[in-house]
């Protein structure tokens, strides 16, 4: 996730003398931050939540395929992040050779404890490289095969990043409240909140996302997602 803080790209927007001007200032900011953003926090919880499942997927046996998917994605992975740092047309060719190689890989070897793992990874290069329709596929094609997978609630949650990219903003919507159903994704709760006030928003329905906001304030008052939702409510209410 990039290193910098919001607040810093909020601050200079209090100089405009426009009261109006600097409230769709603020709102335009609000949503570009997460335009910017969002993937990371999604891929953020994919990496604490992969904490140790490689060292117990390759004690399994018959595992061939398994530690070939493994041993290519930790590889994409580095070739992605290296090409990250570099940015441009650098950046982008990591992200199609990753996205060739786990399409590769998802038709040529059979299903193993990775394969979970490699459709998030590709789903993520392609909603990167602004391959919307594609990543759909991919995300709703995870949720179809693995519907009992850790992953499934931080799937979800990319996958509705995808609708609202797309400004399909109620399927938004619709996966941010599946996974507010889900008892095992209480680690997204608060985000989840505010990326549903933030599509109500944008949808117009700004009485259901002070709802949310202030939701997040009484339940998560010390977080991250508070301090963003009162952000929210000072250019709403």
């Amino acid at each position: 996730m990039p290193g910098f803080s919001p607040w810093y790209k909020f601050t200079t927007y209090n100089t405009l003398k426009n009261p109006m001007e600097n409230v769709k200032v603020r709102l335009h900011n609000f949503f570009k931050f997460f335009d910017d953003n969002k993937l990371w926090i999604a891929i953020g919880v994919v990496v604490v939540v992969a904490a140790g499942v490689p060292s117990y997927l390759y004690q399994q046996k018959g595992a061939n395929d398994l530690g070939e998917v493994w041993s290519r994605i930790y590889r994409m992975n580095y070739e992605v992040a290296t090409a990250q740092q570099q940015g441009g047309e650098r950046k982008r060719e990591a992200l199609e050779g990753a996205i060739s190689e786990y399409t590769f890989l998802k038709e040529n070897l059979s299903t193993t404890g990775a394969t979970p793992w490699l459709l998030s990874e590709l789903g993520n290069a392609q909603y990167n490289l602004k391959k919307y329709d594609e990543a759909v596929l991919t995300y709703r094609e995870f949720i179809n095969r693995f519907g009992n997978h850790s992953l499934m609630p931080v799937i979800r949650q990319s996958l509705g990043y995808v609708l609202e990219e797309k400004e399909q903003l109620k399927e938004a919507i619709e996966q941010f409240d599946e996974i507010a159903k889900d008892p095992e994704a209480i680690y997204l709760r608060a985000q989840i909140k505010l990326d549903t006030g933030r599509c109500y928003e944008k949808l117009g329905q700004p009485k259901l996302a002070v709802s949310m906001y202030k939701d997040i304030i009484n339940t998560f008052p010390e977080s991250g997602c508070a301090k963003m939702a009162k952000y929210r409510l000072e250019d709403i209410e």
